[in-house]
């Protein structure tokens, strides 16, 4: 079923040049749950892709993350994620917190707010700016959400490795 969902929310966003406006909403979390849309670039190779996500699902977010990956047989490397001011990372959520991986064919930006969750039955904004200087003329965009870890689940893992170093 959430395979589904996922296919008729992907078939009914339609991205085109920049920028980019995606409305869309997430059941799940975490890669698997992970949405896709094929980018026809254009001038000027470069701009912001926005995504005004609502959270359907049962659990609140604490991070949001994008890839660019290549669907149709080009060269993506290039393509990367811009971070530097004025091009930061922008988000409803706040304090907002990034790493990005432009090194990777494939780039990544990861975006953290866990003092501000998207809870259930909540919506927010993310917004990204990439750059595609060798001019490719298709790319994909992945975005998906990932969970707050629940405090119960830190602790299990912390004891756990606690106990695993004490071993040692």
């Amino acid at each position: 079923m959430r395979l589904a969902l996922t296919i008729l929310l992907v078939a009914a966003v339609p991205v085109l040049a920049h920028p980019v406006v995606i409305d869309t909403s997430f059941g799940g979390t975490g890669v698997g749950e992970a949405q896709t849309n094929v980018h026809e670039d254009a001038d000027p190779w470069a701009g912001w892709v926005t995504v005004n996500v609502t959270n359907t699902g049962t659990e609140a977010w604490g991070d949001f993350h994008f890839e660019i990956y290549d669907p149709m047989g080009y060269d993506v490397s290039n393509v990367d994620f811009v971070v530097d001011p004025p091009y930061e990372p922008t988000s409803t959520q706040s304090p907002l917190t990034w790493v990005v991986d432009n090194v990777s064919v494939g780039a990544k930006i990861d975006l953290y707010y866990y003092s501000d969750p998207v809870g259930p039955g909540e919506s927010a904004t993310f917004a990204v700016y990439n750059v595609n200087p060798d001019h490719v003329p298709y790319f994909g965009v992945m975005f998906y959400p990932t969970p707050v870890p629940e405090p119960a689940t830190l602790l299990l893992l912390g004891l756990g490795a606690a106990v695993v170093i004490r071993r040692r």
